[in-house]
């Protein structure tokens, strides 16, 4: 009975009402095999479904508001650790309201960075494991909370940049809040693309890790005629946080003492290649980052290489059939290799 008296009240709203408003999103699943060396198992998972609303309103003389709301759900049912969706709470993803206009865009809430929303080109792939895609090397890549971005206007075509700023709205003792600030800057012509960002991270409040951090990607490569190459490079400095792979690589760290007060130091290189075959493009993706510096003096078995191979098929413009096969190999007695093997399936609306 609810359910009727809803769609009645839908049907007799004017057409106005819902002028200007896209509805889309993506249903992304698969199923993955992963063996990290101690447990082999098969996980059904959602890769990130999200669904959106977005719209315009006319100002005048130019200006526009702008908005979207941005949801992540999990198809699998799960939304924990086995489940890549931010699933769970409304706006958990890219969701934000602001002005555009001729002096540039606005926008605050939920906002992506820079490094989500126009950088990540080496990650082409749709994943839970970490083997089977590039989200140890992407992993700065986020929504920013609490923040304000700026996108300047396009004075030189194909030149973007933008600046954001992310308040620490936590300041107990013990919170990982930090303020952050990123700049991004990139450029494309030609099929050529280069891009570049900056972001800066306050001291957290937590004493395992307050240190300030400083980190710095660059991406370059070639989009165009059914080729794909992307070059990433990404340097951070800073707490031991900086670390993304440290799951991995644990037992190298076991006879290190790190201080909060101690720079730490991670360098790290990431190569995609694909190439289109009418509806087929095989891919391959190399990873690696050094060993970590602490105070300057490299630590032994620390560092981490990746492997992907794979290919999609796009069954129609909207759906895509993936598989690939995934592994980061480590060394050192005690760190173990993950390697894993995902199918899966993406459809957009």
């Amino acid at each position: 009975m609810k359910k009727s008296l809803i769609a009645l009240l839908v049907a007799t709203l004017p057409a106005a009402a819902f002028a200007d408003v896209t509805i889309y999103g993506k249903i992304k699943g698969g199923v993955e095999y992963n063996d990290n060396g101690v447990t082999k198992q098969t996980n059904i998972d959602d890769l990130g479904s999200r669904i959106g609303f977005k719209g315009t309103e006319d100002l005048g003389n130019g200006l526009k508001t702008i908005w979207q709301v941005e949801t992540g759900f999990a198809i699998d049912g799960n939304k924990d650790q086995y489940s890549k969706s931010s699933s769970g709470t409304f706006a958990n993803r890219n969701s934000f309201i602001g002005l555009q206009g001729g002096f540039g865009t606005v926008r605050l809430g939920n906002v992506s960075n820079f490094l989500d929303s126009d950088m990540g080109t080496v990650d082409t792939w749709e994943y839970n494991s970490d083997a089977l895609g590039l989200s140890i090397f992407t992993r700065d890549g986020v929504r920013l909370k609490n923040s304000v971005r700026y996108d300047l206007p396009t004075v030189v075509p194909g030149l973007t940049a933008a600046i954001q700023y992310g308040t620490k709205e936590d300041k107990t003792t013990g919170s990982q809040d930090r303020e952050t600030s990123v700049v991004g800057l990139g450029y494309e012509n030609s099929g050529f693309f280069g891009k570049y960002a900056y972001t800066h991270q306050s001291k957290a409040s937590t004493t395992n890790s307050y240190k300030a951090n400083d980190k710095h990607r660059l991406e370059v490569g070639y989009n165009a005629n059914n080729l794909f190459v992307g070059l990433g490079y990404q340097q951070e400095k800073g707490g031991y946080d900086v670390v993304g792979w440290n799951n991995y690589v644990a037992a190298s760290f076991t006879n290190v003492s790190i201080k909060p007060t101690d720079d730490v130091k991670t360098q790290e290189v990431a190569l995609t290649a694909g190439y289109t075959f009418g509806a087929i493009t095989p891919k391959f993706t190399y990873a690696h980052a050094n060993n970590v510096k602490v105070n300057g003096v490299s630590i032994s078995n620390t560092k981490y290489d990746q492997y992907v191979l794979g290919a999609d098929y796009a069954i129609s413009k909207r759906t895509t059939f993936g598989a690939q096969y995934g592994q980061i190999a480590v060394k050192g007695t005690g760190n173990k290799d993950l390697k894993s093997f995902g199918l899966n399936m993406v459809h957009a609306f």
